[in-house]
């Protein structure tokens, strides 16, 4: 029998493999590798497996939103879950197995979900059909790259080959190379787009066979992240999840994306206002926060507009900034840079009308933080072969062990009752690597249940103070993927220090996170550039208008993270901070609902000039930048043909534009510059 569902039809019979049909082409919905098993592929291919042949469809279950496709082997229950939501074409489908033999069963990989027909295996199809990575990594996060499947390898040769093209992340920062997520533009029109919703391990592939090209996706295996799950009679194992969505454009299934990630990004009422976020750490005090500054700072944030005053790194260990991080772990304030306790510099900051942030990094414990290594007992650990795992200075924490659990709560009781702070910021500074076998697990099992632990008991967190705010970031976007942008209500895009190549990651994050989740740093004084000591005489004849105005359209169509000696620039550039930052207030709910557009494609590294947009249809805030151009920038705008167009901001500084036949001509000063414009339809 044949079954629709979420746009897709399957296809279901007694004693047969279960289908989906995709484009004239049957995918089996499940691939599984057991332990030990004859591995149909002779190379690193992830299809065809043993396990998924032996799979015959047993029974579906169509619940509301969610149908379940269950087969079986003489070993295995396999059931696919398929999930949609309202109001978007995006599907959410995960894999569960259990043992339903009399032994124990090991298994070695596991599909989320499998999708055949992506094209024919043929070149010119091969040619027309082509794939976006997410390039990602310190200070140069979302970096997409396109290419047809025939440049990236896939040729047609008249027999399956053994190439195929992947994606794959080991370890705990889940996009520190790539993002978990492409692109599809099919060469028979539509475009496909796909998430992996894993916050460590993860594998994608395409490859050919003989119904055309396929799509692979899933979690941990044995052959890429050093993993197995041993099933005993009865247990069940889930696979993290896939999100795939459809579009008729690139802007068109981003959106949709986009739609879906509102369904799930976790209900943060505490962060519903989008409160205007300033942190003391990028160009300002680094790892080295103090009263002193912190009583300098909080009344200029305040004046220009800040709702939250966050404290980072260094206000606990008494350690200099300079060598702080191989000490941490024990979470207690520094009295030699809050000398009167950490409280008094919150009780400061609420008593001007802001709520207060601190920093913490609840997974690490430094090498040389004598205290905590002495009081957690052994399998609080990371560890392989006996030794903790050891990078960077750091030592990580195993959240399935309840001390562990016991003093992190207690951390965070302090950190909230006690200091009384209301956002926390949760940092992840080093890569915990291949993960740990201290339990008898595989070390990608291992970390696979630790990470489980981990955003179960930020969970617990969430719970126990529904008003906490919590920002996740990991040395910047080391975790942008969807499990991380659950659990926390915003997230660090990047820890880029040069506010004239922020636009190139600016202006492409919202195809990986939502606008009101997108933490960009604004940074108008360069510390670097003043070499660390900024004076206002500095500040005067080296930060121009542009600078700052550049500074703030960073950031806003995102959410802000204002940062460095702003307290150092002139009247004048105040103002045009505190217009900024009035001007993204205003627009929140707006940002809330409207969807992300890039007109004139992603920006990369070196480009002369930058461009993203967010949308409802009928309006469109628009953000321009000019990156070393002469500053004329052409953006074809169809959709709003007719509309009216205005600066937004900022509203004194020199800015002109053209808007003809569809066509927008913004006209920026030459050098580095950038304006936000607003354009609406008529009624």
């Amino acid at each position: 029998m044949e079954l629709q569902f979420g746009g897709f039809t399957f296809c279901l019979g007694r004693g047969e493999r279960a289908y989906l049909l995709y484009r004239g082409t049957k995918s089996p919905l499940a691939e599984c590798v057991l332990s030990g098993q004859n591995k149909l592929s002779r190379d690193g291919k992830h299809v065809p497996t043993a396990e998924g042949e032996a799979l015959r469809f047993y029974e579906y279950r169509l619940m509301d939103d969610t149908l379940e496709i269950e087969q079986r082997s003489a070993s295995l229950s396999s059931t696919v879950v398929f999930r949609r939501y309202p109001d978007c074409k995006t599907l959410r489908v995960f894999h569960r197995i259990r043992n339903v033999s009399d032994l124990p069963v090991g298994v070695a990989q596991v599909s989320a979900f499998v999708l055949y027909g992506i094209c024919r295996d043929e070149i010119p199809d091969l040619k027309r059909t082509q794939l976006y990575r997410f390039c990602n990594s310190w200070h140069c996060e979302c970096q997409p790259r396109r290419m047809s499947l025939f440049e990236a390898g896939l040729y047609s040769p008249g027999h399956a080959s053994f190439r195929r093209i992947y994606g794959c992340n080991k370890g705990g920062w889940s996009s520190k190379e790539e993002l978990p997520q492409g692109i599809l533009r099919l060469g028979r029109g539509g475009h496909l787009m796909f998430a992996v919703e894993s916050p460590n391990d993860w594998y994608w592939e395409l490859g050919e066979c003989a119904e055309g090209i396929y799509l692979y996706a899933g979690g941990a295996d044995a052959y890429e992240h050093e993993w197995e799950v041993r099933l005993r009679p009865g247990e069940c194992y889930e696979t993290p999840a896939v999100a795939l969505a459809e579009g008729d454009s690139m802007d068109g299934v981003i959106g949709e994306m986009t739609k879906y990630r509102r369904h799930i990004a976790g209900g943060h009422t505490a962060d519903e206002g989008l409160p205007v976020v300033f942190n003391d750490y990028m160009h300002l005090s680094w790892d080295n926060p103090t009263e002193d500054r912190t009583k300098k700072m909080a009344p200029v944030a305040a004046s220009l507009g800040a709702d939250i005053y966050v404290i980072d790194c260094g206000w606990h260990n008494e350690e200099d900034g300079s060598v702080i991080y191989p000490y941490v772990g024990a979470w207690r304030e520094s009295k030699k840079r809050f000398p009167h306790g950490i409280r008094a510099a919150i009780d400061n900051i609420h008593a001007l009308g802001m709520k207060a942030g601190l920093w913490l990094e609840p997974e690490v414990v430094g090498q040389f933080c004598e205290e905590m290594i002495g009081y957690y007992p052994d399998d609080a650990w990371f560890s392989l072969d006996g030794r903790p795992v050891l990078v960077g200075g750091r030592r990580f924490l195993d959240f399935r062990c309840e001390a562990v659990r016991k003093y992190m709560d207690g951390v965070v009781d302090r950190i909230v009752q006690e200091y009384g702070a209301d956002y926390l910021k949760f940092d992840y500074n080093q890569d915990c690597g291949s993960g740990t076998d201290a339990l008898g697990d595989k070390p990608g099992r291992g970390l696979e249940l630790a990470s489980k632990a981990f955003f179960s008991w930020v969970e617990g967190i969430r719970k126990r103070y529904p008003a906490l705010i919590l920002e996740g970031c990991a040395s910047g976007g080391q975790r942008l993927d969807h499990a991380t942008t659950s659990a926390c209500a915003l997230l660090s895009s990047s820890d880029q220090t040069d506010y004239k190549k922020y636009p190139w990651i600016a202006a492409n994050i919202f195809s990986a996170v939502l606008p009101e989740q997108a933490g960009v740093w604004s940074y108008p004084v360069d510390s670097w550039a003043a070499g660390f000591e900024a004076t206002e005489t500095w500040v005067h004849s080296h930060v121009d208008d542009e600078a700052v105005a550049m500074n703030m359209v960073n950031a806003m169509l995102g959410r802000i993270h204002l940062a460095s000696h702003v307290e150092l620039l002139t009247d004048r550039q105040r103002v045009l901070v505190r217009e900024g930052i009035k001007l993204m207030k205003e627009l929140s709910p707006f940002k809330k609902r409207a969807l992300p557009c890039f007109p004139n494609g992603f920006a990369k590294f070196g480009d002369h000039s930058a461009c993203c947009g967010l949308s409802d249809g009928r309006k469109l805030l628009l953000a321009v930048w000019n990156t070393g151009g002469r500053g004329a920038i052409r953006i074809r705008l169809p959709a709003f043909r007719g509309a009216k167009a205005e600066v937004l901001y900022p509203k004194e500084l020199p800015s002109s534009f053209a808007f003809e036949d569809g066509v927008f001509t913004a006209m920026l000063p030459k050098g580095y510059s950038a304006r936000l414009f607003g354009l609406t339809l008529g009624s």
